[in-house]
């Protein structure tokens, strides 16, 4: 079977071909933006392609991947980003002569990438959200009286972190303009203004077939970088039947279809989970569920064999962390947790593979160019 890998530089992508190319019968071929993209150093990979990145332009990244589907029979397209999906998503029927996919339809993926219909619909669901104040124009955000602290957070799903948090009025509308400017908006179309909820973060994983739940895991994290919010750098496996039930109710109303994790917060407050947003796609912490034994990206490939996905079997409960491109950048920003990291050193599983360093050797060459990038920006 050969399967086309798309986003090479994501580290979930990594885990994609790590734990699907020690499988028998699977040519892995993966499609990046530069030369220097993680999954194009791992052993497991037959074949690599450089694209336009489509953050730069989606038509050119979209005609682009269509002359490497032409050039070759896939059996399996698998996106793993979030742009990567909107293309699919919405280039479906042309993209699907010459691979199968297993996405979502495209009015269930575009009311998962927008958080204001997200929330609306939760609503609707019953399922909790945090208080959110809508507003359609800047002057409505000089005139609107929250209770601070909140959260300016981007209207739509973007693939990458756009969250500010706020503790006067004078933050909130400069936050609020730098988000609009940031992302060009329109004027009708505002940043999303948010209590903050205080509390963990929790994420119900899930894969679907037409609507039907096949395949689920649950995450609670435990160290995130940037430390105030952002990508788990350390999760473990749980269950909560509470946790289960609010995702489910989202993604069954959808109809899903494929991969998605929905985001939670546990409120410290009353201990109720708050719905932070729908992940349309493979999520940054899959390594976790892989290395748990429930494996995802497999779910896609037994579906285009036409073979069961079989019932939802117990899984392990562990914790992992991301060494190099993670908990190594949340200890410099948090010295503190130095002894916490230590600790799980010794008890958690990593990313770190032996058997295919070539990726790894990568990262670490990666944490100097991210800190000349920030060095560089700060003057």
């Amino acid at each position: 079977m050969k399967i086309l890998i798309l986003d090479a530089a994501n580290y979930n992508t990594l885990a994609i071909v790590r734990y699907m190319g020690i499988m028998k019968d699977i040519e892995l071929h993966v499609v990046g933006y530069h030369r220097a993209s993680l999954s194009f150093f791992s052993r497991y990979v037959s074949r690599k392609f450089v694209v336009t990145n489509p953050r730069t332009s989606e038509d050119t990244c979209y005609k682009q991947l269509l002359e490497i589907l032409k050039g070759d029979k896939y059996d399996l397209l698998m996106p793993v980003g979030f742009q990567t999906h909107k293309i699919c998503s919405s280039n479906r029927v042309e993209i699907s002569k010459y691979a199968a996919m297993v996405i979502p339809g495209r009015e269930s993926f575009e009311l998962a990438s927008s958080k204001f219909e997200t929330y609306k619909l939760a609503e609707r669901l019953g399922v909790p959200c945090p208080k959110s104040y809508y507003v359609s124009s800047y002057v409505q955000i000089k005139d609107l009286y929250v209770d601070f602290p909140v959260v300016v957070k981007a209207p739509f799903e973007l693939g990458r972190n756009m969250v500010a948090y706020v503790n006067s009025k004078q933050e909130l509308e400069e936050k609020s303009l730098w988000i609009k400017k940031e992302l060009g908006l329109e004027e009708v179309t505002q940043p999303i203004i948010q209590e903050y909820v205080e509390g963990d973060g929790y994420g119900f994983f899930a894969y679907y077939e037409e609507g039907i739940c096949k395949n689920c895991f649950m995450h609670k994290r435990i160290r995130e970088y940037p430390a105030t919010g952002g990508a788990s750098v350390c999760a473990e496996g749980i269950y909560d039947e509470q946790l289960m039930e609010h995702g489910k109710k989202i993604l069954d109303h959808l109809k899903w279809n494929g991969v998605a994790m929905v985001e939670f917060k546990k409120d410290s407050k009353d201990g109720s989970y708050k719905l932070m947003e729908i992940n349309p796609k493979f999520w940054g912490s899959l390594e976790l569920a892989l290395a748990s034994g429930v494996n995802f990206p497999l779910c896609l490939v037994k579906n285009v064999k036409g073979e069961n996905i079989g019932q939802q079997e117990e899984y392990k409960k562990i914790r992992f962390h991301w060494l190099l491109n993670g908990e190594l950048y949340h200890f410099l920003s948090r010295p503190l947790s130095f002894f916490r990291i230590l600790v799980d050193l010794f008890t958690a599983k990593n990313d770190i593979s032996l058997r295919d360093p070539l990726p790894n050797l990568m990262q670490v060459l990666l944490i100097f160019v991210h800190y000349y990038k920030r060095i560089r920006f700060a003057f």
